[in-house]
């Protein structure tokens, strides 16, 4: 059985800051270069007679579109 040894604490800094640096400079690269087009959103169903079946479908298949634009 291995032996746990206690970590420095400098190194979970550094591997805590390095991670959250990550996830910011991901934010910022994802927030300035993948802008989805809100027009591609628009459901055709959403009428008074639409119901809850209709309305989940029709974002499910905006999205499966939007996705495959961004992808192809």
């Amino acid at each position: 059985m291995p032996r746990f040894t206690r970590h420095s604490r400098l190194l979970n800094r550094i591997f805590f800051t390095s991670v959250i640096a990550a996830g910011l400079f991901g934010w910022f690269y994802v927030s300035g270069n993948w802008q989805p087009d809100p027009s591609a959103f628009e459901i055709d169903t959403l009428t008074g007679e639409a119901d809850l079946i209709d309305i989940i479908a029709g974002l499910i298949e905006d999205a499966i579109q939007v996705f495959q634009e961004i992808t192809g």
